[in-house]
């Protein structure tokens, strides 16, 4: 891009923001005479001038962030004129003609609110010292977005409350100024000579002589008012000698660090969109800094709170005024238009100032909430599953909030419902339950008659898993979990793999939980607990008495079902040794048959932790146990992976006969084992001499794979990621190819 497109650029940013913002700039003037009387004209346009050139060029030269453009805005300034009727009301000022007071009264009200506004500025400077811009930034994507749906709706009523009470031409000029403004882009697609010309300038244009030709008369009324170095705040200071500081100061403080928190929301919610929608960074701490400087110094001269504009920001940014010469003539045309039009401002036609508005509205909407709107009433279906329904809804609350109520209403209502949303989404981490052997099971491969009886003793075994952060927000329910456990319960296995970070509350109530478990005579299983990045939670608990320490979560379980079925009143206890005929691969086999294939075979003898085969080596051939235990693990030692745990009467080994590749994993005994090896020459012969045999022996691997692999695929479509059977252990051994 040239230097002369860049500089076109961001002067169509500076004048689309400048024009857009005007309802905003000049609302100081026109609130003053509505809300303190017609005498607060003079002060009113004081007002105006200060806070639209002095403070945002004292916020440029403090190096704020240039998206964020301030202006005057509706809440921060009702709470300060809120602030200097409560004051006048404090001195004993009555209004002397309904809501108007003296011209003296006002003088003082003012002088007593620029005091108590230099007080919120330095609040939000402190604010900024101390780091907290961080947590006010922390404004959820809801809060914003329901906010400026919130303004948009009020900018349309607004519009519409002109149009009510003016004749018939002002509906004419809002509707051509709108249709002007959004048709416009349309028109420079086709017509690129005027692809540099912002829109909001022939909008303005159409407005101006729509106006002119159907009801000249509107242009020419004005109140004759003026601006006065009279109305300086620090000018007006010496009236507050004869006054009781100690009430003023009761009555003000408070209103000041109201003030400020709503100077820093509305500043805030404008960063939010601008980071939202276009991506921009900003650093809240020196934005907090800028703010309240910038603010101190329009204090000090009689000027009103100036916050983050989303309505100029938006509309400055999306025509390309993002640097330095964008702001600074956006600064030039607001202060010329206020010296030139002065108080002409306040009687604007009622059709220029709809259409006004409702351009505004339609660029402050939040489109992603208006088209899920537009998309539940075309299907009627006003529920859907998922968090983007849960933020939908939340929006429109805040959104009626933001109409009917206030934006200090709407914020707090906003981040305490996503604060409920979140803790919503983290219940599973501050509310933890007990599970059993239903839920989860170990990947040790058991007989038939072992599954059964764990599977009928279920409950003898709890499961507790603790996820993400310890601390005293959970500490109390780690307590409680103690009365919680099934009275069947003879083993407990507690997982902290997971736990990222702990406090010494969170520390403490695991370790009573862990002390009450021992006392009542269960066996307490700890897990994880090498795997946890938290030095604060493995240092006390690796000292602790009658604990068995496990190296994961898998283990664990072996353990404590391990327990179950040696104390289980009837029980087939898996045999230390089973006959080599009663192999499952031999299943189907003639006695002549497994004689033969006995004989073709190589008996094996490994010694506990030992290494049947390794990962990446030849595959040698099956191996069918006879005594002992083997588990097979994606590496060395204890702390791999294990994928399964197979025990005598079963074989490993297979897919060396179905693809003949390498070993995908590590086969290690956890015992000393006594094994039969059919290598592969074995097999060949097998197939050649006794093709009937082989064929068995091939269908009972086939129907091995079967098996794991179906509950596999039931174990992988439960969403929960658990096993959600009795059954499910075995799908767990089905992932190793052996």
């Amino acid at each position: 891009m040239s230097a002369h497109q860049g500089f076109r650029r961001e002067w169509r940013g500076a004048v689309e923001a400048t024009l857009q913002g005007l309802i905003n700039v000049v609302s100081p003037v026109l609130l003053f005479v509505l809300l303190l009387g017609p005498d607060s004209l003079e002060a009113g346009l004081w007002a105006t001038l200060v806070t639209a050139s002095v403070v945002p060029a004292v916020a440029l030269l403090l190096r704020g962030h240039r998206a964020i453009l301030s202006s005057a805005r509706i809440a921060s300034l009702a709470v300060y004129i809120g602030l200097v009727v409560q004051l006048c009301q404090a001195m004993g000022f009555v209004p002397a003609t309904g809501s108007a007071f003296t011209l003296w009264q006002l003088s003082v009200g003012l002088a007593a609110a620029s005091v108590m506004f230099v007080v919120a500025c330095l609040l939000v400077m402190l604010a900024g010292f101390l780091k907290f811009g961080t947590a006010f930034k922390m404004i959820p994507t809801p809060v914003t977005a329901g906010i400026s749906n919130g303004i948009a709706v009020i900018l349309i009523m607004l519009s519409l409350q002109q149009l009510t009470r003016s004749a018939w031409v002002a509906s004419i000029t809002a509707c051509a100024m709108v249709t002007c403004y959004f048709g416009w882009p349309v028109l420079q697609r086709r017509l690129t000579w005027l692809s540099g010309a912002p829109a909001i300038v022939f909008t303005c244009i159409v407005g101006v002589v729509l106006t002119w030709l159907l009801e000249p008369t509107l242009l020419v009324n004005s109140p004759g008012a003026a601006t006065s170095w009279g109305w300086v705040s620090f000018r007006l200071w010496p009236l507050l000698g004869g006054q009781n500081m100690t009430q003023l100061l009761a009555v003000g403080l408070p209103g000041a660090a109201t003030l400020a928190f709503v100077m820093i929301l509305e500043t805030f919610t404008t960063a939010a969109a601008m980071e939202n929608r276009f991506g921009v960074r900003v650093d809240p701490n020196r934005e907090l800094l800028v703010l309240g400087g910038a603010n101190l110094v329009g204090a000090v001269l009689g000027g009103v709170p100036s916050t983050g504009s989303i309505i100029r920001s938006l509309a400055g940014w999306l025509q390309g005024g993002r640097g330095l010469p964008a702001a600074l003539i956006g600064l030039a045309l607001t202060s010329g238009l206020l010296l030139w039009l002065g108080s002409w401002l306040m009687v604007l036609p009622a059709g220029i100032v709809a259409g006004f508005f409702l351009v505004q509205a339609g660029l402050t909407v939040n489109l992603a909430s208006l088209q899920r709107l537009l998309a539940m009433a075309r299907s009627r279906k006003w529920r859907s599953t998922g968090t983007q329904d849960l933020g939908f809804w939340i929006t429109l609350v805040i959104t009626l909030t933001t109409v009917f109520g206030n934006l200090i209403w709407a914020c707090c209502l906003g981040v305490g419902l996503s604060c409920l949303a979140v803790l919503r989404r983290v219940s599973s981490n501050l509310m933890a339950q007990w599970a059993d052997l239903g839920s989860y099971r170990s990947r040790r491969v058991r007989s038939y008659g072992e599954t059964m009886t764990l599977a009928r003793l279920f409950r003898r075994v709890s499961v507790l898993r603790l996820t993400g952060h310890l601390f005293f927000g959970n500490s109390m329910r780690l307590t409680q979990l103690a009365d919680d456990l099934h009275p069947d319960a003879v083993a407990v296995t507690i997982d902290v793999s997971q736990v990222h970070d702990v406090d010494a509350s969170g520390v403490d109530a695991l370790k009573w939980l862990i002390r009450t478990l021992i006392e009542r005579k269960l066996t307490v299983v700890l897990t994880g607990l090498k795997h946890t990045r938290s030095d604060l939670l493995r240092l006390p608990l690796q000292v602790m008495e009658g604990v068995v320490f496990c190296a994961d979560l898998d283990r664990g379980l072996e353990a404590c079902e391990d327990h179950v079925l040696l104390n289980a009143t009837v029980v087939a206890v898996a045999l230390q040794s089973n006959p080599l005929s009663a192999n499952a691969l031999l299943q189907g086999l003639d006695d002549n048959e497994i004689t033969a294939v006995l004989l073709l075979g190589e008996f094996r003898d490994v010694a506990k932790g030992a290494a049947l085969f390794y990962r990446d080596t030849p595959a040698d051939g099956i191996w069918l146990l006879e005594s002992g235990v083997v588990s097979i693990l994606t590496g060395n030692g204890d702390t791999a992976t294990r994928l399964a745990t197979f025990g005598p009467g079963q074989f490993l080994g297979e897919m060396s006969f179905i693809d003949g590749k390498t070993r995908s994993a590590t086969a290690w005994a956890d015992s000393p084992v006594r094994a039969l090896l059919l290598d592969n020459d074995a097999l060949a012969s097998l197939a050649l001499h006794q093709s009937a045999a082989a064929l068995t022996l091939t269908r009972n691997i086939a129907q091995e794979l079967s098996h794991r692999v179906r509950y596999a695929s039931a174990l992988w479509a439960d969403e929960s990621g658990e096993v959600s059977s009795v059954w499910g252990n075995s799908a767990l051994n089905s992932q190793s190819q052996f």
